[in-house]
C-alpha cells in the first residue's frame, strides 16, 4: 500500500563524478554515494538500456523513516529508476521499470506501490514474473503510522522467520489473508482484527519492537479495528474509524514510553498515484 510519504530526487548533470546531498528522513546516515540505492538504481537502468551514465549531483528529499518497515528502500529505487528513464526519454514502459524494480529490491511487495500508487496486490505468476493487481483502497477507515525510535534491519528481521510452518497454520494464514481483503472490500471492521492475525511473519518480528504486545493492545482499547507491524518494523500500523487517529496514536505512543521507547504518531494517508518525473526547466535540470 502505497503511503503519502513522499521521496523526491533533484538530478543536475555535472561535469565529473557524483554527488549526493540528502533533507530530511535519513539525512543522518553517512553513505557512500555509489552505495545509494537512488544512485544505484538511476546507473542500473541507464547501463541496461545501454546507454551513457551521466555524472550528476543528487538532492534527495525523503519524509520516509529509514530502515522503519515503510518501504524506504523501494521508495529509492523506484525513485532513481523514474529519474533514469526520464533522463533516458522514456525508453522503458510501466511493465520493464516494475521488473527492473523487482530485480534490484529482489521481491515485489513494496515497489510495485511505490511505483503505481494505491493498493496492489503482487501475484506470482507460472512463467515467471509477477502481476501487480490493483485493488479498491479501503473506504471508512483511517490509518496511523506509529514509529518508534528504533531501527530494525529488513535482514535481521527475515532471519527471524521460521523455515517451516504447519499446514493447520498455512492454510488458516491463507484463509485470514483472503479474508482480510473481503472485511476491507465490505467495511466488516469488526472482522478486522481477527483477518489481520498472522502467523508467518508478527509474532516473529514483534521480538525486535519493545512493548509490541502492549502497544497493539493500547491501539485497540483506544478504538483500533486492528493493528499490525508495518512490514519488517518496528513501525505498527493501526487501522481505525475516520478522526480517530489523534487518539489511537497517543494510545500507542505512551504504550511505547512505558516501556523506554520515544514514538511518534503519524497520520497515514494512501497516495493514490506513484511515481512521476517531470523536466526543471528553470534550473535546466532533469
Amino acid at each position: 500500500m502505497a503511503m503519502a510519504l513522499p521521496l523526491s530526487v533533484t538530478a543536475e548533470r555535472i561535469a565529473d563524478g557524483f554527488r549526493i546531498v540528502r533533507r530530511g528522513e535519513g539525512s543522518d546516515l553517512a553513505l557512500d554515494p555509489h552505495r545509494d540505492p537512488v544512485l544505484h538504481a538511476f546507473r542500473h537502468l541507464c547501463r541496461a538500456a545501454h546507454a551513457p551514465v551521466p555524472t550528476v549531483a543528487l538532492t534527495i528529499r525523503s519524509a520516509i523513516p529509514v530502515a522503519r518497515g515503510l518501504g524506504s528502500s523501494a521508495a529509492a529505487i523506484v525513485a532513481g529508476l523514474t529519474l533514469a528513464n526520464h533522463w533516458l526519454g522514456g525508453r522503458f514502459d510501466d511493465d520493464e521499470l516494475l521488473a527492473e524494480a523487482i530485480r534490484l529490491e529482489g521481491h515485489p511487495d513494496n515497489v510495485a506501490p511505490s511505483l503505481r500508487g494505491g493498493l496492489i496486490l503482487s501475484m506470482p505468476l507460472q512463467r515467471g514474473g509477477f502481476e501487480a493487481l490493483r485493488l479498491a483502497p479501503p473506504r471508512g477507515l483511517g490509518i496511523t503510522l506509529v514509529v518508534p525510535e528504533v531501527r530494525v534491519s529488513t535482514k535481521k528481521a527475515r532471519a527471524l522467520l521460521p523455515k517451516q510452518i504447519s499446514l493447520h497454520d498455512a492454510a488458516a494464514n491463507t484463509a485470514r489473508a483472503l479474508a482480510l481483503l473481503t472485511v476491507i472490500a465490505g467495511r466488516r471492521f469488526d472482522l478486522l482484527a481477527d483477518a489481520l492475525v498472522d502467523v508467518y511473519h508478527v509474532p516473529h518480528r514483534a521480538r525486535l519492537i519493545p512493548g509490541y504486545d502492549a502497544v497493539a493492545a493500547a491501539g485497540r482499547r483506544a478504538g483500533a479495528h486492528g493493528v499490525t507491524i508495518s512490514g519488517s518494523g518496528p513501525t505498527v500500523l493501526a487501522f481505525h474509524a475516520p478522526g480517530a487517529g489523534a487518539l489511537v496514536g497517543a494510545a500507542m505512543v505512551r504504550a511505547f514510553a512505558r516501556h523506554g521507547v520515544d514514538a511518534r504518531a503519524i497520520p497515514g494517508r494512501i497516495a493514490s498515484r506513484g511515481a512521476s518525473a517531470r523536466t526543471l526547466r528553470e534550473k535546466r535540470n532533469r
